[in-house]
């Protein structure tokens, strides 16, 4: 197997990524809130960290859902990397993130709206 340049591997987790499906408005709401839960203070988290309090289903998706929030370059900052806790990354490494001031906002936007989809909606 030929190595990949990083432009192709970015390319191919995209698609990877693409094929998965789209995040459910659950999973992202589950996800939103373990990401303002361990983001609090600045603190760093990664995938690691939300395969261990976010559910198993949720959890799978977390890759693509992290991924949406990095491109919008102002919500989360890549600050490092960690091995995967997940046995089946055979020892891939994973980032790990630092979410920003306009991100917490990002996010808790996101929850407002929702909370107001679902106020309208009843």
């Amino acid at each position: 197997m030929t190595a990949l340049t990083p432009d192709q591997a970015k390319a191919r987790a995209r698609r990877v990524l693409n094929d998965l499906g789209a995040v459910s408005d659950w999973t992202e709401a589950v996800l939103d809130q373990a990401v303002l839960y361990l983001g609090r203070g600045g603190h760093p988290f990664g995938a690691n960290d939300l395969r261990l309090i976010v559910p198993e289903d949720d959890c799978k998706k977390a890759g693509q859902y992290l991924h949406g929030l990095i491109e919008r370059d102002t919500v989360l900052q890549v600050i490092g990397e960690v091995v995967s806790i997940n046995p089946k990354a055979h020892g891939k490494r994973v980032n790990v993130y630092r979410l920003t001031p306009a991100g917490r906002k990002f996010i808790r936007d996101r929850q407002a709206a929702r909370a107001e989809q679902k106020k309208a909606a009843a």
